[in-house]
């Protein structure tokens, strides 16, 4: 279930709003939202002024995983102009959409310097696709959660070379995940629903400390939980959608990835009684 990815994390904002083509317009323009949905915090992540080498040369297989695609496409400044589509539209809704020109785009750092990302799973057999080579098409969501919205950067591989084809903006109702987010957010804001939600004794599993590969595993009870629990982002998140799909309810796995390291919190809740619950933590 340990995984090792060699990119950095945390997804973080493509698009500047200044000198945007508009050729739709309605209430909430998307170039409102691309500049930070009404959030100066989102504004802090807007750009990345990353440096690129002169001279390098890709990696032969960049776009066999998506993840080495990706890792290489927000830190080479070059690389990531020739894997955009533009006119790059940004759409709000079918009525309201900005369109950016080749010319104005600027370096967007996807992983806006955070140190973990995050990604959430239904079954664990779905944690097997980011390994795919095959998939030919991958959203990436940035979910606000005090601002209820997120937003879709959408890649494609075309011609097997992915490409980045447009960002879509959304009410957080809207994704499959907002009833099991609704619950997140009180679960980390609020220390006494937290301890109500987390199951006891609690599942929990860790690194062997006398064989580097192997795991074992115990319980916690609640006095125990707050030495061993993981920080968990309160305010945005990350998901990757390899192509898992939600059609559980009452199941969840929320993985967090630290940074080019080895590094994973894997986090499982399930539904009892109608109420969420975490049964299971591993690192």
């Amino acid at each position: 279930m340990r995984k090792n990815f060699v990119w950095c994390v945390l997804l973080g904002a493509m698009l500047a709003s200044c000198g945007r083509e508009k050729v739709m317009s309605g209430p909430g323009s998307p170039a409102d939202s691309v500049a930070g949905i009404s959030s100066d915090a989102f504004d802090s992540l807007l750009l990345y002024s990353g440096t690129e080498p002169e001279e390098e040369e890709l990696p032969a297989n960049a776009d066999e995983l998506f993840d080495d695609f990706v890792f290489e496409f927000s830190r080479l400044k070059k690389f990531q102009v020739s894997r955009v589509v533009f006119p790059f539209p940004v759409v709000a809704s079918r009525a309201d959409t900005t369109w950016i020109a080749k010319a104005q785009w600027r370096h967007a750092d996807l992983f806006g310097g955070g140190d973990y990302y995050t990604v959430f799973f239904n079954e664990e057999e779905q944690m097997e696709l980011e390994k795919s080579t095959d998939l030919d098409h991958v959203d990436m969501d940035w979910i606000l959660l005090k601002e209820h919205r997120f937003r879709t950067f959408h890649f494609e591989r075309r011609g097997g070379k992915w490409m980045l084809v447009e960002e879509s903006l959304h009410a957080l109702e809207e994704s499959p995940l907002a009833g099991f987010l609704d619950f997140y957010g009180r679960f980390v804001a609020d220390a006494d629903f937290q301890a109500r939600s987390v199951s006891d004794p609690l599942r929990y599993v860790t690194t062997d400390p006398d064989d580097d590969f192997g795991m074992v595993e115990g319980t916690l009870d609640h006095a125990q939980w707050d030495a061993f629990k993981p920080q968990l982002p309160a305010e945005r998140m990350t998901n990757i959608r390899y192509g898992q799909t939600y059609d559980n309810p009452g199941r969840m796995i929320l993985v967090k990835q630290g940074i080019a390291n080895g590094l994973m919190d894997i986090l499982t809740f399930k539904k009892k009684k109608g109420e969420w619950k975490l049964v299971s933590y591993e690192n």
